[in-house]
């Protein structure tokens, strides 16, 4: 008669499958992790463009008689320059915050965020007898995505 032993432990094999389920395991989280901050980020990016504009969009409804001067237009570049009347110094805010300057604070140094050429940031100002409209229009992600807000100052 064979004596029946019984082999306590794991093999190499059982090993080796353990590591690979595990490995696969860990690349479908890092995959998530990778999606959530892209996820994240623009989010982040939509929010922005949404206050920055109504920001913008307020500045001008509080001067609705000269809606017309507010027409505005941005790339990446710093131009700041206000001439003293309230819409050039309205348009020389939204150009520094549209330029995302010192809002971003990283190891106690402000960070400037990147911005490509074909990032724009516009202003349409549309009048006719009866009444004033704001379009904004910003364009992000290399000019890839746009985003649009309206409205009616009078």
């Amino acid at each position: 008669m064979g004596k029946n032993k019984k082999i306590k432990g794991l093999s190499l094999i059982e090993s080796l499958v353990c590591l690979v389920i595990v490995g696969i395991g860990f690349i479908g989280v890092n995959q998530m992790i990778t999606y959530a901050t892209s996820s994240i980020d623009r989010s982040i990016d939509a929010n922005k463009i949404n206050f920055l504009s109504e920001t913008a969009i307020e500045d001008i409804m509080g001067d609705p008689n000269n809606a017309s001067n507010y027409s505005f237009s941005q790339q990446c570049t710093k131009n700041y320059s206000s001439t003293g009347s309230l819409a050039d110094k309205a348009k020389a805010k939204w150009a520094k915050h549209f330029m995302q300057e010192n809002q971003l604070k990283i190891n106690n140094k402000f960070k400037k965020l990147p911005c490509d050429q074909l990032d724009t940031k516009e202003a349409n100002i549309t009048s006719d007898a009866d009444r004033t409209s704001i379009k904004f229009k910003f364009k992000s992600n290399k000019g890839k995505k746009e985003k649009f807000i309206g409205v009616v100052v009078k």
